[in-house]
């Protein structure tokens, strides 16, 4: 299965799509916290009336989380999913049809190590 190239553009779609959205976020959340530490001044604009710069990109945060996570699932429906389901159901027919071969090869060996019993008591004539 690792061999088919179906998996490996599985592998690669999730691969691309979770570089990007970790370094979106960490990248958004270093600046955040950059700024923090750094821009104070900056930070600490008012924006409007009694909410500054600050509480903004705050909030932010949250949003931008949730915008994330959204994506992530809107392009894993699209792109992974089906993909992965078609992988998934061959998976289990090639495992289904081996299960059935070793059963098949199984009950031959059986049949096949059969030996009747020795009769014991009276012999006929």
């Amino acid at each position: 299965m690792a061999q088919d190239r179906r998996f490996r553009l599985l592998k690669k779609r999730f691969r691309r799509l979770a570089i990007a959205i970790v370094a979106s976020f960490l990248g958004w959340y270093f600046l955040y916290i950059s700024l923090s530490a750094f821009a104070r001044d900056f930070m600490a604009y008012p924006a409007v009336g009694n909410i500054n710069v600050a509480l903004l990109l705050g909030i932010l945060q949250f949003v931008s989380t949730f915008v994330l996570a959204w994506r992530y699932t809107r392009y894993a429906r699209r792109m992974l999913d089906p993909l992965s389901a078609q992988l998934r159901n061959e998976a289990e027919l090639r495992q289904a049809e081996q299960d059935r071969t070793e059963q098949i090869l199984a009950e031959r060996r059986r049949i096949e190590n059969w030996a009747p019993s020795p009769r014991h008591g009276r012999r006929r004539r």
